[in-house]
């Protein structure tokens, strides 16, 4: 069996509440365990901590962590670290300028995608990312559980179209508003 690919997570506060045990880790465990994948998991509820981990990732010593997926709430075209730290894609963008040769990144965040195709292109060419991928609305938490434990597999060893062609979750995506742009022109939106 070929070594697991390698997914960078970076997770945002999901509530203000700090007794709140709510996180994307047991979904990441779940599947380094089954051998689909290895993964870096972080918590951000700042703009300097996203920063910090951003560069770090962007190292050569990270390059097999091909896929960046960002857990935490959102809305179009930017991420919610907490209540009180939004940041934009741009913000991201700039931040990844040029390093994301080969990399994949998903947004597991509600409505980051239905940010114009202007916007998201943009992102594309200034990442050097070859895939952006996320909602395009508001979703459910357990749903989007469920996608995730599935599609982060799948997208680590950039077989994501082999999952998204299926009926099953083809149904799923265009439920979910799921939406992939690629570097090179090509959509792939439910």
């Amino acid at each position: 069996m070929p070594a697991p690919r390698g997914v960078f997570c970076l997770e945002g506060q999901w509530d203000e509440n700090l007794t709140d045990t709510s996180s994307v880790r047991p979904a990441l465990e779940l599947l380094e365990r089954l051998g689909y994948i290895q993964f870096i998991h972080k918590d951000v509820a700042t703009v300097a901590e996203l920063d910090y981990f951003l560069d770090s990732w962007a190292k050569k010593a990270y390059s097999d962590f091909e896929v960046g997926y960002f857990a935490m709430h959102g809305e179009s075209g930017r991420l919610k670290l907490s209540s009180r730290q939004i940041v934009p894609l741009h913000h991201i963008g700039q931040r990844l300028e040029g390093k994301c040769g080969g990399r994949r990144l998903y947004f597991g965040s509600c409505s980051v995608m239905s940010a114009s195709d202007t916007l998201l292109k943009d992102f594309l060419k200034l990442t050097g990312a070859e895939l952006i991928c996320g909602y395009t609305k508001d979703v459910d938490w357990l749903d989007t559980a469920a996608f995730d434990v599935a599609f982060l597999g799948h997208l680590a060893s950039g077989a994501q179209k082999d999952l998204l062609t299926t009926p099953h979750w083809s149904a799923v995506t265009r439920k979910l508003g799921f939406r992939i742009l690629y570097s090179d022109g090509r959509k792939n939106s439910r």
